[in-house]
């Protein structure tokens, strides 16, 4: 089982071109892996069968806003290590990038669109 508390890796990162959805894969020190991803919030409109716009998955599963699950993933990501498949040029943007993901599951705006998406 993925241990989120301990040391992890961000072994990939993938950017898709839905509106800006950021997919994580994370090894911890087992050599277990787990998929993180912060879904686009570009495109507003709820779709069956697909994640809501602007939620964090965690394993393809929504995560609970504010849950214990939601703070103890934000922590391991802003605490990884990168993997060695991550460019040592692309480190300093995609650092950036995921502390405006993090930064947005922390907001307000985050509380507000998850309502208005229910």
């Amino acid at each position: 089982m993925f241990n989120i508390k301990g040391n992890i890796t961000i072994e990939e990162v993938k950017l898709w071109m839905d509106g800006g959805t950021v997919t994580l894969i994370l090894t911890d020190h087992n050599s277990q892996t787990c998929e993180v991803e912060f879904v686009q919030k570009v495109a507003l409109k709820r779709y069956a069968g697909h994640p809501r716009p602007g939620s964090l998955m965690l394993n393809r599963k929504e995560v609970e806003i504010r849950s214990l699950v939601e703070k103890e993933v934000l922590e391991a990501i802003h605490r990884a290590n990168w993997g060695a498949g991550i460019k040592e040029e692309e480190k300093e943007s995609l650092r950036k990038l995921l502390e405006d993901c993090i930064n947005f599951i922390k907001s307000e705006e985050y509380i507000h669109l998850s309502k208005a998406l229910k």
